[in-house]
């Protein structure tokens, strides 16, 4: 079935003030989402710590050193600072005048107690359960619990929005996470906490493959790619946001309650935002689909474009039988759409993998970690500007590519130079070139969005982005245990990011094998995508492309 759905939206703004007013408040479901993804960052932190008797540890300081002798570690109790590399200890012995020595272990013993140096940001997961030493996987595998809880919620949402709409699911995946987000606030076990974690990542992903969904189906395509870009800026601003409040607010079951509660000043999206008039049309909700077109055009002041709608239901009831449901499956099926889906699905994962490998990273390199995210967040966002003008020129393919070379460059540099090269001035060059590499992966992030939204049809585009979602879940579920192993597994902290590198390289490879869509009317059906000629498989020239653009103006089929 092919309808003139882009004739139709032509007529309905260009964009208008409603399409304008609904993207924005889209925008905004970016904020819970970013929080949550990158949060353990936070979370997660572990402050500098020592490990205790509890027999002569008091709770403000060491008893009188008159006591006893510290062997291990050499502790300053009068100044309350460390002297030769105390902190990280995991174990401590003691001299006890009259007795045999003391030696206690952390966390596990009883006797033992582990204390924590005050700082910004010190109240976290980690000083709360005491995950430390023995116990230090578990805060990654916080993070890891979290994405595979993504990583499912990009299937199953993918398959419900289309099926069910793009709108109940944005809703249900908004709102229950505040339930959800304020049980995880008061959890007092951290069997409790990663239960919770896992559950908001699974809706998480539903709200964000929903929301990106929503706002690319407002637009025609050569509106896309700002638009696109203007989402991806929240996410810059989000990441941004994050470091200030965690400053503020030292204590994380505080930081979890003002992540959280804002999204319910969005109860109002219950009336106001719309379902996707292409999910309307493309599923035979005629009446609902009249209505929001009749709905646009009032708003935006425009007449109702009754010729064009006659014609797009005259198509709908000649394709009346056509009620096909369809599924990830539907994804391998026909060539084309298995070639650009087996290629996507890598470079979401390699995407993935080095974006939130270098998110990880950020809180362990030189410097003040606040201020570090911070530079990362405003980095993100510069990218995440620069592809609202990249990709309108440029168009997708190209761009990709090159922001895949450009990251692969960055991690490896950042990777190997502290390996070869010693000395503090290298430790600084090695986070340049990682600040580098985040402003790249921010850049790959924005493009594959759009370009993945570009390449499925909407009949199945939302199962398509569900499933590049998981493969990117895979890359954030096996970067933290990346990092974990660089640090304990081979004791180099530098190594994950020249794999990180390597993947992100041949991602920029495998580009070359997918179509440029700059121009191109987004594929309705997989008919669309199979029986393509220039418009979906052919990269065209400057003229052809605006040709392309001035015949979208023209009520021509499709």
């Amino acid at each position: 079935m092919k309808v003139r759905l882009e004739e139709l939206l032509s007529q309905l703004g260009n964009p208008g003030k409603y399409q304008i007013v609904i993207f924005l408040l889209l925008c905004l479901n970016y904020c819970p989402l970013v929080f949550n993804h990158v949060i353990m960052a936070f979370y997660g932190a572990t402050p500098k710590h020592q490990c205790h008797s509890n027999e002569f540890w008091t709770g403000s300081g060491l008893k009188s050193v008159e006591d006893f002798s510290m062997i291990k570690p050499v502790y300053n109790s009068s100044a309350g600072e460390e002297l030769l590399g105390a902190f990280g200890s995991c174990s401590s012995s003691y001299m006890v005048p009259g007795f045999a020595n003391i030696t206690v272990s952390c966390p596990k013993s009883p006797e033992s107690v582990v204390v924590y140096m005050k700082g910004p940001a010190s109240q976290s997961i980690v000083t709360e359960w005491d995950l430390v030493c023995s116990d230090t996987y578990l805060s990654s595998l916080a993070t890891t619990i979290y994405f595979c809880g993504v990583m499912l919620g990009g299937l199953v949402f993918g398959h419900l929005a289309d099926k069910f709409g793009r709108k109940p699911v944005m809703l249900f995946t908004l709102f229950f996470p505040i339930l959800v987000g304020i049980a995880t606030a008061f959890v007092p076990w951290y069997a409790g906490f990663v239960t919770l974690r896992f559950i908001q990542g699974v809706l998480m992903q539903g709200l964000q493959t929903s929301t990106y969904t929503l706002a690319m189906e407002l637009f025609l395509p050569r509106h896309r790619s700002y638009a696109g870009a203007i989402l991806e800026c929240f996410w810059g601003l989000s990441v941004m946001v994050i470091p200030l409040l965690a400053y503020l607010l030292p204590n994380w079951r505080h930081l979890q309650l003002v992540i959280t509660l804002p999204s319910i000043l969005a109860v109002m999206y219950i009336c106001i935002i719309p379902e996707s008039l292409r999910w309307l049309i493309l599923t035979k909700h005629i009446e609902r689909a009249e209505a929001l077109v009749a709905k646009v055009t009032k708003f935006n002041k425009l007449e109702f474009p009754e010729n064009y709608w006659n014609d797009v239901k005259m198509q709908l009831e000649a394709a009346d039988g056509d009620n096909k449901q369809y599924s990830a499956i539907d994804l391998m099926r026909t060539p084309r759409l298995r070639h650009r889906s087996l290629v996507l699905f890598y470079l979401w994962f390699a995407i993935s993998i080095g974006y939130y490998g270098l998110t990880w990273q950020l809180t362990s390199l030189p410097g003040n970690k606040f201020l570090n995210f911070f530079i990362a967040g405003a980095v993100e966002f510069v990218a995440y500007t620069l592809v609202i003008f990249i990709t309108g020129r440029f168009g997708r393919k190209r761009p990709l590519m090159v922001y895949f070379m450009l990251a692969s460059v960055f991690m490896i540099g950042a990777g190997v130079i502290p390996l070869t090269v010693q000395g503090s001035q290298v430790a600084m060059v090695s986070s340049g070139l990682a600040i580098a590499g985040k402003f790249a992966m921010g850049g790959l992030f924005s493009v594959i969005f759009l370009y993945t939204s570009e390449l499925y049809p909407t009949i199945i585009r939302n199962i398509g982005m569900g499933s590049c979602a998981f493969w990117t879940r895979v890359g954030g579920v096996l970067a933290p245990q990346m990092i974990v192993l660089g640090q304990v597994g081979t004791g180099m902290k530098s190594l994950p990011l020249v794999l990180f590198g390597l993947v992100t390289l041949l991602g920029g490879f495998l580009t070359l094998l997918l179509p440029e869509t700059l121009g191109c009317k987004l594929p309705d059906n997989i008919d669309d995508i199979e029986g393509s000629t220039l418009s979906h498989d052919t990269v065209v020239s400057a003229e052809e492309m605006k040709q392309i653009n001035v015949d979208q103006e023209k009520p021509e089929s499709v």
